[in-house]
């Protein structure tokens, strides 16, 4: 990996650690709109460090889904699916009315987010946080 390279996954990777924190920030004010979308801003910046390390492109909204199916097959990992619906969830939930958006459900979430970032951490090459 070169260094800008290096540098694009390693600021793409600290993003989603700080959109993720955020999401939980906004979650403990009941702001449920904005904890979903640093959710989904985790998942995605996160997706976007591993689609810049393995050279795979990721230029439009559609291209998470292709970098988590192909994750999946470099990993094998059987939760990646799951998680990765997770944070779709969590994306769409900006479009919905607070009143159909559940606390509880989202801290679940951030929490599935949490978990996705650490299994995509080793596809990026970084080195262990």
């Amino acid at each position: 990996m070169t260094a800008e390279t290096f540098e694009e996954v390693a600021d793409y990777a600290a993003q989603a650690r700080s959109f993720l924190a955020k999401g939980r920030e906004y979650l403990a004010v009941d702001d449920l709109h904005q904890a979903s979308e640093k959710g989904w801003g985790a998942a995605a910046h996160m997706a976007k460090a591993v689609a810049a390390a393995q050279g795979w492109e990721y230029a439009r909204h559609s291209h998470f889904h292709r970098i988590m199916t192909q994750a999946r097959r470099l990993t094998g990992n059987p939760r990646l699916p799951d998680l990765h619906g997770r944070a779709e969830i969590l994306h769409v939930n900006y479009y919905e009315r607070k009143r159909h958006l559940d606390a509880e459900t989202i801290s679940e979430d951030l929490d599935k987010i949490a978990e996705l970032l650490e299994l995509l951490a080793p596809l990026t090459g970084l080195p262990r946080q």
